[in-house]
């Protein structure tokens, strides 16, 4: 028995800001920052978009593609830091927008941008381990720019809007499909960058939404130092992830890493011994969008042709808290 990949879907919103809106919007040229990270555009939805506006849109691409109904979902996970609302759950009025049965059920993650790669081994192990769930969809939604708007400098203009989604499902023969993955976290950094204003430790109160507190709403840094450890230790898990398979790095057709840094991306296959050429990235066209971005890049490449079926892909993502998590697929 195997999981597999049987559908893929992405959706961005409509509104782009070039990198001379956003320039012009943070008062200085952006034009050689941006350039080292590799992106060009910023995706970014309207007052009236919500996370689940654009969950929905990736899962209708989604379940084209595998051509299936949403009432043939039994669960639906989503994967979030930007949520419509702190409860209800989102999945909730995702579940009713896409149109899944009475008794499927959903429930959101918060994993922050390695989330796709949590919610995917959390997908992998309710099939595997329950014979109630053989198909299973992972929605992955990123609305940041409600939380970190350009005006607040250069740092900020990198976030985007989007969502991407994935439906796996059991396969009772031993073909391949999802192979194995790596997960690691240290939580000492939970500090460093978020969005600190809303739950029960800073309330939504007048005086802090109007910044007359310590703690400030919207995107913030708090305490510490954003660390860039990703060069160093994707290597690490990426390597430590193929010993427990057969493969070596040399079998992997296609790595996607996140997709917020492309220099960084550069040493990291510098430091694989790999080349840029093995990887697909998509930041140039949407900015970075969080925990999206891995499975909006692997659905890109799956509809471009750059990714083909039956490739082995590699996607490795990191998040701050920290979190950092790789897995291998056959697609």
């Amino acid at each position: 028995m195997s999981v597999k990949l049987i559908g893929t879907g992405s959706y961005a919103p409509e509104q782009v800001f070039t990198v001379k809106d956003m320039s012009a919007a943070v008062g200085k040229d952006l034009s050689e920052y941006m350039q080292g990270l590799g992106i060009d555009n910023r995706h970014q939805t309207r007052d009236d978009e919500s996370s689940t506006k654009l969950a929905v849109e990736a899962a209708k691409v989604a379940l084209a593609d595998a051509k299936i109904s949403a009432e043939d979902i039994d669960l639906m996970i989503l994967s979030t830091d930007t949520p419509d609302i702190i409860s209800p759950p989102t999945s909730s009025s995702i579940a009713n927008g896409i149109g899944m049965r009475d008794g499927a059920i959903f429930f959101d993650m918060n994993v922050s941008c390695t989330g796709f790669i949590f919610a995917s081994e959390t997908a992998k192990n309710w099939i595997m381990g329950n014979p109630d769930f053989k198909t299973v969809m992972v929605i992955s939604v990123y609305n940041m720019t409600k939380f970190a708007p350009m005006e607040k400098g250069k740092f900020f203009c990198v976030f985007s809007d989007g969502a991407g989604a994935a439906i796996y499902q059991r396969d009772e023969s031993d073909s391949e499909g999802y192979i194995d993955s790596q997960l690691i976290g240290n939580g000492s950094e939970w500090e460093t960058l978020g969005i600190y204003v809303g739950g029960t430790r800073f309330p939504a109160t007048v005086d802090i939404l109007e910044g007359n507190a310590d703690i400030k709403p919207g995107l913030t840094f708090w305490n510490g130092e954003l660390m860039n450890r990703n060069p160093d230790l994707w290597p690490v898990i990426i390597n430590k992830m193929l010993k427990k398979t057969e493969y070596k790095l040399d079998d992997v057709d296609k790595f996607i890493f996140t997709q917020i840094n492309k220099s960084a991306i550069v040493k990291t296959c510098g430091n694989l011994g790999i080349s840029m050429d093995k990887t697909h990235n998509i930041m140039g066209s949407y900015g970075y969008t969080g925990n999206a971005c891995i499975i909006m890049a692997l659905h890109d490449g799956l509809k471009s042709g750059v990714i083909k079926k039956g490739d082995l892909v590699c996607l490795t993502a990191s998040g701050v808290g920290y979190t950092m998590g790789t897995m291998l697929i056959r697609v």
